[in-house]
């Protein structure tokens, strides 16, 4: 192969959401490469971006698409949903990738052309899980790689603020962060805290909302309020719907005591992979993505049905391009309940499983281990 001169980056660098996240945290690993970087980004730069992100992009060579010149042999890394793979001009470049991901037990029929497209040398998958499912949906096993998401461990390794909550919010803390969507399974997590503890335990189930662009659903809040059982003992729950800057967020998660997920479907889980960084345990369901860095040692997983189910109407109908007649772990109430005691009552599992998560998320996904897989794959 021809040696690679210099990486194109093509990805939503400046998004405030996951793939940003990730997008960002490529980057940082990219840089120990030592390879020239040109980050090729037409959007906006979100402002609710932290600090440190809003530094690596100041200091990066920014290009706007289309590029006009190349240097000698390129590489070009695209990250994205498989769409974003196509239309783009790739002559010039010595090798051409696509990063993406999905969640179900199936990628979207059109994903498939799009992958073994002869203009994509590589498609890289962030889980044994993604090589799983894109290559039983029809993807050449050759053309895909598992490439981990990085992470900078020594971001969460800190003291932090404590977040301002109101008064009403008890010491005991479960903490779901999410963009709305029907996937993330508050349908499952709201009636089974409800259900579990009570009015008079402390304990307080605080959910970080923010709802993407993409999603115009503005009945979102009275959805979610018709999974709350109507009882007088409910537990206490407690809504931040208000945007809030990197900052803010690290404090909010440091504030509180134990992370839960409870979608049926995850294509890798950033957040859960970002509160184990900072010693927190986290309770997940075991299935999907996650399960690529959380196991019985390092977490609290919600068993999962043998048999899969469909994945919410909702999402059938109004994206069936991406979910018609996929499937999704099918989880019974009594499961999630049954692991949110476990670690409300647990110090010390929770203790344990906090300490194993931080130790095998810095052992590794760091962004010198990321770096070396990259590498590999890039002068392959």
């Amino acid at each position: 192969m021809i040696e690679p001169s210099s990486i194109s980056w093509l990805g939503p660098v400046g998004d405030i959401g996951g793939y940003g996240n990730v997008s960002r945290n490529y980057l940082r690993a990219l840089n120990l490469i030592g390879l020239p970087i040109q980050i090729i980004y037409n959007g906006p730069i979100d402002q609710e971006l932290g600090k440190d992100d809003i530094l690596l992009l100041s200091n990066s060579q920014m290009l706007h698409w289309p590029v006009k010149s190349l240097d000698h042999t390129p590489v070009l890394i695209i990250h994205g949903t498989p769409e974003s793979f196509a239309g783009i001009n790739k002559t010039g470049y010595t090798k051409k990738i696509g990063i993406t991901i999905f969640e179900t037990d199936r990628i979207p029929e059109n994903w498939v052309n799009l992958c073994n497209d002869n203009d994509m040398d590589e498609i890289w998958v962030p889980t044994q899980f993604n090589y799983r499912t894109f290559t039983e949906s029809g993807v050449n096993p050759s053309k895909v790689k598992v490439i981990h998401y990085p992470i900078d461990f020594t971001q969460y390794d800190q003291e932090f603020a404590p977040y301002p909550f109101p008064e009403k919010v008890k010491s005991f803390r479960f903490l779901y962060s999410i963009a709305f969507d029907y996937r993330k399974g508050l349908d499952l997590l709201i009636p089974s805290y409800c259900e579990e503890f009570s009015d008079k335990e402390d304990v307080s189930l605080i959910i970080k909302i923010y709802v993407p662009g993409w999603n115009n659903d503005d009945n979102f809040l009275k959805e979610i309020s018709s999974y709350i059982p109507v009882k007088e003992n409910n537990p206490h729950i407690h809504f931040i719907i208000e945007k809030m800057p990197r900052e803010t967020l690290l404090s909010l998660y440091s504030s509180c005591t134990c992370y839960v997920s409870t979608e049926r479907a995850c294509g890798w889980g950033m957040p859960q992979m970002e509160m184990m960084a900072m010693g927190k345990p986290v309770i997940a369901v075991n299935w999907g993505g996650v399960t690529e860095f959380m196991n019985q040692n390092n977490s609290f997983l919600i068993e999962r049905e043998q048999e899969l189910e469909y994945v919410h109407d909702k999402l059938q109908m109004s994206r069936p391009e991406l979910y018609l007649g996929h499937k999704w772990a099918k989880v019974t109430k009594q499961n999630v309940k049954e692991k949110l005691r476990e670690a409300f009552e647990s110090h010390n599992k929770r203790e344990e499983v906090a300490s194993q998560a931080r130790q095998d998320i810095r052992n590794h996904f760091s962004f010198q281990k990321i770096a070396s897989q990259i590498k590999e794959r890039i002068f392959a």
